[in-house]
């Protein structure tokens, strides 16, 4: 049985500070202490991967080249101010009319980034600041994590599905994923 764990985690919000439509990479701004833990979940040997909605391409606010150019300066952010980096990014363009399979909440990005890195969704981790990252990761699976960055707050008061933890950022949310790990770790152990 395969048991390789991942943390997918949503950007705008999550890793980044929310500006509504990120279409510039002179407005990407990290969330205090998201380099620090995307190098823990490095560290923990876990892929890290980005899957986020980008409709702003669909609605013609930017496009495929100026997105690249968000994400080349995000890598850059956290390899500087955390040595930390990013495994995979996967994202969706379209609208959310279009009812393509790539947009979160539907499994579309999951089963790209399952495939390419072998991973079982049903072991990972999902961590984001709106519903749809939580019914992504619910769909996939895998344990949820709403963090109260981004639109996290208005998110909590609204939820219909609820995540595994609520966490006030991202080191937050890895720090309970990382003691997570280890409490099922020594579960297994103890078994044996």
């Amino acid at each position: 049985m395969n048991d390789k764990k991942a943390v997918f985690l949503d950007r705008d919000g999550t890793i980044n500070v929310e500006v509504n439509y990120l279409s510039t990479a002179k407005k990407l701004v990290l969330c205090p202490g998201a380099a620090a833990a995307v190098k823990t979940i490095n560290d923990l040997h876990l892929p890290a991967i980005l899957v986020t909605n980008q409709s702003g391409i669909g609605r013609r606010m930017f496009n495929a080249g100026m997105l690249e150019e968000i994400h080349l300066k995000l890598k850059e952010l956290l390899k500087t101010e955390g040595d930390a980096k990013l495994d995979a990014i996967y994202y969706c363009p379209h609208l959310p009319k279009d009812g393509c399979n790539c947009r979160k909440p539907n499994l579309g990005m999951a089963e790209s980034a399952k495939k390419e890195f072998n991973i079982d969704l049903h072991n990972s981790y999902f961590i984001g600041d709106r519903e749809t990252d939580i019914e992504f990761g619910r769909r996939a699976g895998g344990k949820t994590v709403l963090v109260l960055t981004g639109y996290g707050k208005e998110t909590k008061k609204l939820l219909t599905v609820l995540p595994d933890f609520i966490a006030q950022d991202l080191t937050e949310a890895v720090n309970w994923l990382k003691e997570d790990i280890e409490k099922n770790a020594g579960n297994k152990n103890s078994r044996n």
